[in-house]
């Protein structure tokens, strides 16, 4: 379904994703260091699964963004910065 955005919301849209990636993948790198020194089962199982979660948000996030590549409405660097962020693996 293709919907129109006005302008400042497709670019307010853009800069709420890309903050939040921005979070996911923080969180990512701080969970990667912490697994590290890990020694608990129980808790190494949760930071796995978090880890898992923030992968799967993030290859949501690539995939609604390379959706709307060529939508009219949405500002071409916020969505290329978007993208460019999806492919990290962590902002470490």
């Amino acid at each position: 379904m293709i919907c129109s955005l006005p302008t400042q919301a497709a670019d307010s849209l853009l800069g709420s994703l890309c903050r939040e990636l921005g979070r996911v993948l923080s969180r990512r790198s701080q969970i990667k260091a912490q697994l590290q020194h890990c020694r608990d089962l129980d808790l190494i199982r949760r930071l796995e699964g978090e880890l898992e979660w923030g992968a799967a948000r993030q290859a949501e996030l690539q995939a609604a963004a390379l959706g709307w590549q060529g939508f009219s409405g949405l500002e071409p660097c916020g969505l290329a910065f978007l993208l460019e962020l999806t492919r990290r693996p962590s902002l470490a």
